[in-house]
């Protein structure tokens, strides 16, 4: 039940209705008995769009527990290529929890477990919606659109690799540093060597050549950054501190010029 519910909440937020594999239509009562549901083998989803244009092509969930994991399965009728999420039930369960407002119940088992300094809920149900929509739900939809001759959603994940490369490369580094932080597909993309090689190049102009002692390239850029605006702090540091002593000098009358000891320029 709990990762019925879980899936559910995302596929009907994401555009999916239920719907009835034999009448080919939706359900009448699809909020009520929701427990007995979840042990149907099979879930069918469609788009509202392509029930009122007369069509049946619909995608089937399906639900595998493997030991403290369950994983769930999502392919087209009738299709060949099958998505699938691997969720852990015990997250899973504070997941729901949060979902829905059950807040002291959460508490509750966050202290039993020892886990309410490690565990944040409302990161971990933001993880989660990600998860399930990004690894499932998602390419579900855009298969279900492209068979039904609707227009797909906008995906940057399914384009091309080359293509996604190319379009990574014009993004800055600080913008491919938040894009990472969006899905795991994306980190993925983001966390290439070449591509950190890149941004190097670009922000500081040459490329290290020597051994990087088991550095990748994205560690290099940071470290290298982190320097660059050390750097610059210590600069505006000494410009502040010869302007204050500029206009400690003249208050107490020893110079009255600033060419007496030199007038305070930005570096």
């Amino acid at each position: 039940m709990l990762f019925g519910l879980t899936i559910r909440a995302v596929l009907l937020d994401s555009g999916f209705v239920e719907t009835n594999p034999v009448s080919k239509s939706l359900n009448a009562n699809s909020n009520s008995n929701v427990e007995r549901k979840w042990y149907i083998p099979s879930l069918y989803y469609t788009l509202p769009k392509i029930i009122s244009s007369g069509k049946n092509e619909t995608v089937m969930i399906r639900f595998q527990s493997v030991g403290s994991y369950c994983r769930i399965y999502g392919c087209l009728v009738g299709g060949t290529t099958v998505h699938s999420v691997l969720l852990d039930k015990y997250s899973l369960s504070l997941f729901s929890t949060v979902v829905w407002a059950n807040c002291e119940r959460v508490i509750v088992v966050m202290k039993a477990t020892n886990t309410a300094t490690k565990i944040q809920p409302k990161k971990e149900v933001l993880k989660y919606w990600k998860q399930i929509k990004d690894e499932l739900v998602l390419p579900l939809l855009r298969d279900l659109c492209e068979i039904a001759g609707l227009e797909t959603p906008p995906c940057f994940m399914g384009l091309p690799d080359e293509l996604k490369f190319k379009i990574s490369e014009s993004v800055s580094a600080f913008d491919l540093a938040r894009v990472s932080c969006v899905s795991s597909r994306l980190r993925c993309l983001a966390s290439s060597d070449e591509l950190w090689m890149r941004k190097y190049d670009e922000h500081f102009g040459e490329v290290v050549c020597v051994d990087n002692g088991g550095r990748t390239y994205k560690e290099i850029f940071v470290n290298a950054w982190d320097w660059e605006e050390y750097q610059t702090q210590c600069m505006w540091a000494s410009y502040f501190y010869n302007y204050n002593m500029t206009q400690t000098l003249l208050r107490l009358g020893f110079c009255t010029h600033y060419e007496r000891i030199g007038s305070p320029r930005l570096p």
